[in-house]
């Protein structure tokens, strides 16, 4: 599993035939990110062949313009949302090759690829097809992942992941990906640091917002810490187990012993008094 590091470059991920690759994105407890996808073919898979394909040729240039897309798209968000599609049309030599890919594969616009998000502290999930050279983006990842659209959800410790599985049999895809994080203001129905509304408007005064943050402090640390006590005794079980197999295979090592011993003994005995030397 990759760790996504957000407001950082793109990354492009090869996904290979029938495999499934997952991110893990962490975002902040009082923030949100957004998520971009575009499949791209892989020209590995027809590497060896003589007679190759104008898209393959031309694929170096086909994935830089993709690339270089996916980097204007984070930089022109319109309020805090990215784009659904993106800020320009490919140059005629990128066009021509993705008309000559569509036509290779026979006008399939489907690249076989889903994106599986998942909130693992609410194991709510949300899959979504990926079509060929055409942005997949996914605005507000912890409100896409809630359970209820009206509830509040904090960020899970082990953070979001995203789940890329590739169906198809016979080639290679690969996934560029961006993921932006969003520093807006809190407005109504976004997430707040407290639930209570008393703490809570324009009208806070000092004192009532340092104990806003410190009780929001509070919460992180108490959440940090149950999640800490799960790990543990996750790595309790498994060193158990670990020593309960180490014991039985001590056990079983001194019965092999213990037989090879008497068989030995048994042996050589019958080999003496057949020699007639007992």
């Amino acid at each position: 599993m990759f760790v996504v590091q957000s407001n950082a470059y793109p990354m492009i991920v090869e996904i290979p035939e029938s495999t499934e690759r997952c991110l893990r994105l962490n975002i902040p407890e009082d923030d949100d990110a957004h998520l971009a996808f575009v499949a791209l073919p892989s020209s590995t898979h027809d590497e060896e062949d003589g007679n190759l394909p104008k898209w393959i040729l031309n694929y170096k240039d086909l994935e830089a313009h993709f690339f270089n897309q996916m980097l204007e798209m984070s930089k022109s968000r319109k309020k805090a949302a990215l784009p659904q599609r993106f800020p320009q049309d490919p140059p005629e030599d990128v066009k021509a090759s993705i008309e000559s890919f569509i036509q290779y594969f026979e006008g399939e616009t489907k690249s076989g690829c889903q994106v599986m998000l998942s909130n693992p502290e609410s194991s709510t999930t949300r899959s979504i097809d990926a079509f060929w050279f055409t942005p997949l983006v996914v605005n507000h990842v912890r409100k896409a992942t809630r359970a209820h659209e009206n509830t509040r959800e904090a960020s899970p410790l082990e953070g979001f992941s995203a789940c890329i599985t590739n169906t198809n049999e016979d080639y290679p895809v690969h996934i560029i990906m961006d993921s932006v994080l969003t520093s807006e203001e809190f407005g109504v129905g976004d997430d707040v640091l407290s639930e209570d509304e008393s703490f809570q408007g324009s009208h806070l005064t000092p004192l009532a917002e340092q104990l806003a943050d410190s009780m929001a402090a509070a919460k992180s640390i108490i959440k940090e810490m149950n999640y800490m006590e799960r790990r543990e005794s996750r790595m309790r079980l498994t060193a158990d187990s670990i020593n309960a197999r180490v014991r039985y295979f001590s056990y079983i090592s001194v019965g092999v012993l213990l037989l090879v011993t008497y068989v030995q003994v048994t042996y050589l005995k019958r080999y003496f008094k057949k020699k007639k030397l007992l």
